[in-house]
């Protein structure tokens, strides 16, 4: 019962400090637009390192991860008529850089993560041993490899992906790292050519 009340204040102002911040930190997390003019290849200057994901397709052309738009240091590319909507997580434009929001988002993400550590911790006391069963065959989801094709050799990385979905998490060569062209996936795991060399996470 001490615990309980100890922890009720400090939840409750925490929680109260992060609706204050909420707006803040959705602002970091905006959408912008990526589109292929005339079917050409377009590269939008945003920052990747937090991984990019498709919010809305606006074209009549698909909008195929892998395919007619990824991502990599560089930026966000698309081709073939895709036009979407993209977001990421913290991405920054580039030619809009804006200290405030970046501000915000820090203290948005302070306060949410000392929430999330109180709530670990009382969890913590009344823990079982229950496993997660969110599992593929030889590993977990969300787990990483690193791959490279070196002197621009083809190479096979042995990864058991199950169902998951492989994503780029870093590109590690100035090569371009482009599905089906310089990188892949077949029932063996991940496959890079070309002298890509990048970081893959398994969703």
């Amino acid at each position: 019962m001490i615990r309980t009340v100890c922890w009720m204040p400090l939840l409750a102002a925490l929680a109260c400090a992060a609706g204050l911040s909420a707006p803040q930190v959705a602002q970091a997390q905006s959408t912008f637009r990526c589109e292929s003019q005339s079917h050409q290849t377009n590269y939008c200057d945003v920052d990747t390192r937090g991984g990019i994901r498709l919010v809305r397709q606006l074209s009549h052309a698909g909008c195929w991860q892998g395919d007619t738009w990824g991502y990599d240091h560089r930026g966000v590319w698309v081709s073939n008529g895709c036009r979407a909507e993209f977001a990421g997580s913290g991405w920054n434009d580039h030619r809009r850089d804006d200290g405030n929001n970046r501000d915000a988002a820090v203290a948005g993400a302070l306060v949410l993560g000392l929430i999330g550590a109180a709530i670990l911790a009382d969890k913590h006391n009344d823990r079982d041993d229950r496993r997660d069963d969110n599992r593929y065959d030889g590993g977990y989801y969300g787990s990483s490899i690193t791959c490279e094709s070196d002197d621009g050799h083809y190479r096979r990385c042995p990864a058991n992906i199950g169902r998951g979905r492989v994503e780029i998490e870093r590109v590690l060569s100035r090569a371009d790292c482009r599905y089906g062209q310089s990188w892949g996936t077949d029932r063996g795991g991940i496959w890079v050519d070309r002298g890509c060399r990048a970081r893959f996470s398994i969703h």
